[in-house]
């Protein structure tokens, strides 16, 4: 299984992205991060290695990953967290209307990712009944997870 880090720096590289130093730091530490954190706090971690970065750079870093379906914003709290790349064989992260959805742990504040397979059918339901079109979507769904549900 290909590691983060090493299949988002192959998807920068056949896009043309150069390798920038702080972007290789940034993809570093979402590959290591267990939870979602906040453009400052990706700062920090950068600024504590010793290898000062300035505040728009990591977001606009931020904003290149996301365009590249390489991390997901948490809506609930403006955090980004990496896209999961395990068992994505039927993934179409390349297609516009890429849809994979968070689930939010409201005790532990843990988040998982889930692949929604037949979202596309939910969204023409939606264009149809209202009339709208639909260009993207983001659903993020709030519960407890299989741990706190135990504890």
């Amino acid at each position: 299984m290909t590691s983060y880090l090493a299949h988002a720096l192959h998807v920068l590289k056949d896009r043309k992205y150069r390798i920038t130093q702080p972007r290789k730091r940034v993809l570093e530490i979402l590959n290591d991060a267990h939870s979602a954190l906040s453009a400052y706090e990706i700062k920090d971690l950068i600024d504590r290695a010793g290898e000062p970065v300035d505040t728009v750079s990591v977001y606009r870093i931020l904003e290149c990953l996301e365009e590249n379906h390489l991390i997901h914003r948490v809506l609930q709290t403006g955090k980004v967290r990496k896209c999961q790349l395990e068992d994505e064989s039927d993934c179409r992260r390349e297609e516009h209307n890429h849809c994979h959805h968070l689930l939010i742990c409201r005790q532990c504040s843990g988040i998982e990712e889930v692949h929604c397979l037949n979202m596309a059918q939910v969204v023409t339901q939606v264009q149809r009944e209202s009339d709208f079109q639909v260009d993207a979507h983001h659903l993020e769904f709030f519960g407890l997870c299989r741990k706190c549900q135990v504890g």
